[in-house]
């Protein structure tokens, strides 16, 4: 028994030794994954364009649940991942198909900077459907510390010809969020 504090006093010797620090850094890291989060929002009422408007913008708030609330505390990097970002027509109350350009962007709740765009898509004119637009992605964008937010803002911004009269649409939105926690710093 009188072994054992020796023994744990070499191995944190070792472990702060320069080559070694980089080793135990590895063994430092806790894990989270959520495979996909999907929120959806019914019935949103779009005005009717004007003559003079081709942009068009909606906050769309997305939750990220209790991910971040059991991680330990320590250097926290995040991996966000918008798979999908939808949006019907209802009712075929509006025609699309005069939309050129859509994006989603990233942001914190109550924000104004916009952390990073994650879906961006262009084509000309009559490229997309009259009554769906759906985008896809696979690249995930890294921000720190976003994981312990309980959600976050996604901004669709959309130019092109738009409807002029009122619309009504639904927006779904699937994204899968991964965590990484480096707590050596914190035990040492």
């Amino acid at each position: 028994m009188r072994a054992l504090p020796r023994v744990l006093l070499l191995t944190a010797t070792t472990l702060l030794a320069p080559g070694c620090r980089k080793i135990a850094e590895t063994f430092f890291v806790v894990n989270a994954e959520t495979e996909e989060i999907c929120k959806n929002q019914r019935s949103i009422e779009f005005p009717g364009a004007g003559p003079d408007s081709r942009t068009l913008v909606h906050t769309f708030e997305f939750p990220l649940g209790q991910i971040g609330a059991d991680l330990p505390e320590g250097r926290l990097e995040t991996d966000f991942r918008l798979k999908l970002f939808q949006l019907d027509v209802a009712n075929d109350s509006a025609d699309l198909s005069g939309l050129e350009y859509a994006k989603v962007s990233l942001r914190r709740v109550g924000s104004e900077e916009v952390i990073r765009i994650l879906l961006e898509y262009r084509q000309p004119s009559q490229a997309f459907s009259p009554t769906q637009l759906a985008l896809r992605g696979v690249e995930a964008a890294r921000v720190a510390e976003l994981a312990r937010e309980d959600r976050l803002e996604l901004v669709f911004e959309t130019q092109g010809t738009l409807p002029t009269r009122p619309w009504t649409a639904d927006i779904m939105a699937c994204a899968g969020l991964r965590a990484e926690v480096h707590y050596f710093d914190f035990i040492f």
